[in-house]
């Protein structure tokens, strides 16, 4: 089979390699569709931690071709979507029900081998059964609409709320779903103008350029870029008494300056927002009915021998989700 194996720092390579076998517990799946996110963007450049050599891509679906030993959830021709994560259970995080802050927490794509193949073994506990009707490409949404959930929750949007949210990539447009269902009245910042008719189609009041949002003007923020201006920039457009969400994958060791006064004087509640804690069931009904949007996301399709191609569309900032599409 052809995969994308990170072998190092600036080193993905694509290698032919035996199909493997899955193991007691476990299921094989062809991947189908495979998400390029900012977190692999990030592991190649060094700026967010992996176990190499692994296969890179934590954002799939696909169907189940072969079941491994005492594996009774699924069959052969299922179609699934994956959670990554996966939790040891018995850290102190874990048994008090933090379990995605698990001191022991490993995840397919990043320290296992995940989705950047032409097949996977995937735990069968880490699994969802895709409904019917979706495609394996929404299916490859299903995570990020978890993580996504989590950061609503984080957000405690109430209705009626004036909501920004900061970039209008894929998952800025997730949330600006969520922020919408929960009541919120969202205005997108965006610096790429080209994206702004999709995130007026689904649902925002007002997309802006960085430099017009107001100044003490919004009840929630949520950073979804992962920039050093946009996380500084949130602090300053909040009212007081505002909900600050950082959502976005910032690299490791950047920096960013706030003024703890302003956080003092508008008493805000920060928040940051990791993965998916008990939220990927809620995501897979919404995908599958439709109540989150997620195809219209999809900007570039390539197969996965372009998969170099794929990421320098990715980094360019001009693409929405580029997804890696199996025949």
């Amino acid at each position: 089979m052809l995969a994308a194996r990170f072998m190092d720092v600036g080193d993905l390579r694509l290698i032919e390699e035996d199909v493997p076998k899955p193991g007691p517990g476990e299921i094989l799946i062809k991947v189908k569709a495979a998400g390029v996110c900012g977190t692999d963007a990030h592991i190649i450049k060094g700026e967010s931690s992996s176990t190499p050599p692994v296969i890179l891509g934590h954002e799939y679906a696909g169907e189940v071709v072969e079941i491994g030993e005492g594996v009774t959830s699924f069959k052969v021709n299922d179609r699934v979507c994956v959670d990554p994560n996966i939790f040891c259970h018995t850290c102190y995080y874990c048994h008090n029900g933090n379990i995605h802050l698990c001191l022991n927490l490993t995840a397919l794509g990043v320290d296992i081998d995940g989705g950047f193949a032409e097949y996977s073994v995937v735990p069968a506990a880490q699994a969802h059964l895709l409904p019917p009707g979706i495609s394996y490409a929404a299916g490859a949404f299903v995570e990020p609409v978890a993580c996504c959930l989590r950061g609503l929750e984080q957000a405690q949007i109430r209705p009626g709320d004036e909501v920004a949210i900061l970039g209008g990539g894929p998952i800025g447009l997730i949330l600006l779903q969520l922020a919408r269902a929960a009541g919120g009245r969202v205005t997108v910042s965006e610096p790429i103008q080209a994206k702004w008719d999709l995130a007026k189609e689904l649902g925002a009041e007002r997309t802006v350029l960085p430099e017009e949002l107001p100044v003490d003007a919004f009840d929630v923020v949520i950073e979804a870029a992962g920039v050093k201006a946009a996380i500084e920039q949130s602090i300053t457009i909040a009212r007081r008494g505002a909900s600050v969400v950082w959502f976005g994958v910032s690299p490791q060791g950047m920096r960013a300056e706030i003024e703890p006064h302003e956080v003092y004087r508008k008493e805000l509640r920060i928040a940051g927002s990791f993965i998916n804690p008990f939220t990927n069931s809620r995501a897979v009904k919404l995908v599958g009915s439709g109540a989150v949007r997620v195809e219209p996301l999809i900007s570039h399709r390539f197969p996965l021998k372009d998969i170099h191609e794929a990421l320098a569309v990715h980094s360019s900032g001009k693409a929405n989700k580029v997804m890696i599409i199996s025949d």
